[in-house]
């Protein structure tokens, strides 16, 4: 057995280094909107939550690793390991106004590793858990054409392309425990790393040959720790009926995250390219702080409904890249859970998961005077394999902005599926073969 365990043990470690390798450069996203700030911030959870609206705070169940309340680790089996890795594939189509305010339409497609993670028990009522997790994506390009009058009848029409990519990583590691019965308190350890990385061209046309073309290269990379703070209360409604109400809250401090800024520019001619660098620049980035409160009931323990509410202010954060205004972040998410009988030997879809839910939010973006608000709906399942191990789908359907005031609005989809994988007992050394 522990000859298995390290087999194991070592599968994982060459799917975390793969992980590690690639999270941070996968386009996760493709949106206009992701040009603004830190981009556009992932949805909440992994793949279970997701199919429930994104909801976080009061869910805890031994098959899930809920990262977004730390709490939730204290729910781990004694001698059981958990190990979950996830995709995502995402769709996108604008309707919007060009420079000349033209009706036009686009479309684009995006996707790449979503999250790994993995958890296990400490002691009773003692877990801990590990993973990498987006926190927010940049993925755009843009085209505009020069305007201005005398430009146009003496140079020519000159195109600016605007293009974005990149995004931020969250790395966590913390334990949750039950101190009092039916309590259970967690902490994360954060940490944030990636680049936001901005290129802006300048082409003039062919026949102008006295003029350069710019190509020019910023970015934003950070690396700095943060914490979150997480607690679960769970109110016994019915015990033999498996009938309850869970209570589930998480804090996260302000905190000024390390930013170093790169700089530099390439002027193309027709003899050579010419690199001009600039300094590297150390600064921060403002996280304000955040609250994040739900609940959850359960009956029976076939039906799970419920409902959290997020806020995060970035009104008082400085722009870091752009002179438009942030706002505050307030964000709604319902889902419910439906498993008609987890332990049927004849029906296998009575042991299926069946989710479903819905969000809005009020994001942090404001352009053209506008808060941009995003809303949508999520179904999925969770389709048991052997034991407790499962694969998760996810589908999520939603709006972006809007095409009034000639801003973009943004039809989106997006697909995740996940594999989570629940092995027992672990690291037990067996009396006999």
């Amino acid at each position: 057995m522990w000859k298995n365990s390290f087999y194991r043990l070592f599968a994982i470690a060459c799917i975390v280094s793969l992980a590690q390798l690639t999270l941070g450069q996968s386009l996760n996203t493709y949106s206009p909107y992701s040009r603004f700030g830190v981009g556009i911030l992932s949805r909440p959870g992994f793949t279970q939550n997701r199919a429930m609206g994104g909801v976080t705070q009061a869910i805890g169940d031994e098959t899930l690793i809920n990262f977004n309340n730390p709490a939730s680790y204290a729910i781990r089996d004694t001698m059981s390991f958990l190990f979950d890795f996830g995709l995502e594939s995402n769709t996108s189509s604008f309707t919007g106004y060009d420079q000349y305010l033209n009706p036009q339409t686009a479309r684009n497609s995006a996707g790449g590793i979503h999250h790994i993670a993995i958890s296990f028990p400490v002691a009773k009522r003692w877990g801990v858990a590990a993973g990498l997790a987006p926190y927010s994506f940049v993925g755009y390009r843009l085209l505009r054409f020069e305007t201005d009058p005398y430009i146009l009848s003496t140079i020519g029409r000159i195109k600016y392309y605007h293009t974005g990519r990149g995004g931020f990583s969250q790395a966590f590691v913390g334990t949750g425990f039950n101190p009092l019965k039916n309590l259970s308190i967690g902490v994360n350890l954060l940490y944030y790393f990636g680049s936001l990385d901005y290129i802006n061209n300048i082409e003039f046309p062919i026949t102008y040959v006295t003029y350069t073309n710019a190509y020019v290269r910023s970015s934003f990379q950070i690396g700095d720790i943060n914490f979150n703070l997480g607690a679960q209360y769970k109110l016994v409604l019915d015990k033999e009926k498996n009938t309850n109400m869970t209570l589930g809250v998480t804090y996260q401090p302000a905190k000024k995250m390390s930013m170093t800024q790169k700089w530099f520019a390439t002027l193309e001619s027709n003899l050579l390219d010419t690199l001009i660098p600039h300094p590297e620049l150390e600064n921060h980035i403002d996280f304000p702080g955040s609250l994040n409160f739900g609940v959850a009931f359960t009956y029976n323990d076939k039906i799970t409904v419920a409902g959290e509410y997020f806020t995060q202010d970035w009104s008082n954060t400085v722009p870091f890249n752009t002179d438009l205004p942030m706002g505050k972040i307030e964000s709604y998410r319902f889902g419910m859970e439906l498993t008609p009988n987890r332990q049927d030997l004849k029906s296998y879809l009575k042991k299926v998961s069946y989710r479903a839910g819905f969000f809005l939010n009020k994001s942090n973006l404001i352009v053209g005077g506008e808060q941009i608000n995003d809303y949508g709906i999520t179904f999925g399942a969770g389709l048991p394999l052997k034991g407790k191990t499962k694969v998760n789908v996810s589908f999520e359907l939603g709006k972006r902005g809007t095409d009034e005031n000639y801003l973009i609005k943004e039809t989106f989809g997006a697909f995740s599926v996940s594999l989570s994988f629940y092995d027992y007992p672990w690291f037990f050394k067996r009396k006999y073969n």
